[in-house]
């Protein structure tokens, strides 16, 4: 029997969706139940069914809320900044999740899962990319009258090449002995060629 959390005030839609986020990362969409985030939260598995009406629910929720918040993370590093320090904040995001409990990005944590296919969840991964590869997009472009990319490669392909690159950057990373470290040395040493290329 789980034992709830006495003395403290009933947790919130939000709260849940931080911790779930959190196991997902870790665990995987298949590695991971209900019951076990109840369990991780202190909580009876019947709660979380207050607040969500399945897993699928859940995580659906769980990736628009985490979306949002990489949302307004790009927002908070968009203003002020150079180019070169821009990415550089960006590759901080992916690296803080690795040195954080060696987890992963919730969009390759869910992308890898071979039985997760609600077009719900689908949809948030798509938008997450998208969002992502948008914003690359913009901050490339801002710089194009201070600098020029090669002839035959678009400020969106840059893009979609970055992206991609920390996502797998990430994944490759978690065999070295310092997943954090690793992903800081791939991540700067694409950076120093795409700040290169633009110059």
């Amino acid at each position: 029997m789980v034992p709830t959390k006495k003395n403290n005030p009933p947790l919130t839609r939000e709260t849940i969706l931080g911790a779930a986020t959190r196991l997902f990362q870790q665990r995987g969409f298949n590695g991971l139940g209900m019951r076990q985030i109840a369990e991780h939260l202190q909580i009876k598995a019947p709660s979380l069914y207050h607040h969500f009406a399945s897993k699928e629910d859940l995580t659906r929720h769980a990736l628009r809320q985490y979306r949002e918040e990489q949302a307004t993370r790009l927002l908070a590093i968009e203003d002020g900044a150079d180019l070169a320090e821009q990415l550089r904040m960006y590759a901080g995001l992916f690296a803080e999740m690795l040195h954080d409990g060696n987890r992963l990005c919730m969009y390759v944590t869910m992308l890898r899962e071979p039985s997760f296919q609600e077009q719900a969840c689908v949809d948030e991964l798509q938008l997450f990319a998208k969002q992502n590869i948008d914003w690359l997009e913009k901050i490339l472009h801002a710089r194009k009258g201070a600098s020029r990319l090669p002839a035959d490669v678009r400020e969106r392909e840059l893009a979609e090449i970055i992206f991609a690159s920390f996502e797998g950057f990430m994944t490759v990373s978690l065999a070295d002995k310092t997943p954090t470290a690793a992903f800081r040395k791939k991540a700067a040493n694409l950076l120093k060629i795409v700040v290169n290329s633009t110059r």
